[in-house]
């Protein structure tokens, strides 16, 4: 489901894993973080088909991708569960105004569109 609307696993498997599972938010990122492997590569094969991969800029965001995956792994693990989560909450939360932002902008902007060109 997270690949239909371009968002990471994280996001829907993270609080399942809390939630559902009962388990810490710790355990809820690290079997995310695994998780994605499998679902990554079928992902990319797929897109690979479909001529949609430009493998120089994969490598480039990739390789900054692992920095930034080693220093927040290093982050998260200085704070208690609890923190943790209250702040994997505000990131969720923010990603969701925004991303509803955006998608009401584009509403607003096709609407405009539609009325520009009349019946």
């Amino acid at each position: 489901m997270s690949a239909l609307f371009g968002v990471g696993g994280g996001l829907v498997m993270v609080p399942f894993v809390v939630i559902v599972l009962g388990r810490s938010q710790h355990v809820a990122e690290g079997t995310s973080l695994l998780v994605i492997v499998p679902t990554a590569i079928v992902g990319v094969v797929s897109h690979v088909r479909n001529g949609y991969v430009f493998f120089r800029h994969a490598a480039l965001v990739g390789a900054g991708g692992m920095a930034g995956a080693w220093a927040g792994a290093e982050a998260a693990l200085r704070f208690d569960a609890d923190a943790l989560t209250k702040i994997f909450a505000v990131f969720v939360l923010v990603m969701g105004l925004r991303t509803a932002d955006q998608g009401g902008g584009a509403l607003r902007a096709a609407q405009a569109a539609s009325v520009a060109e009349g019946p």
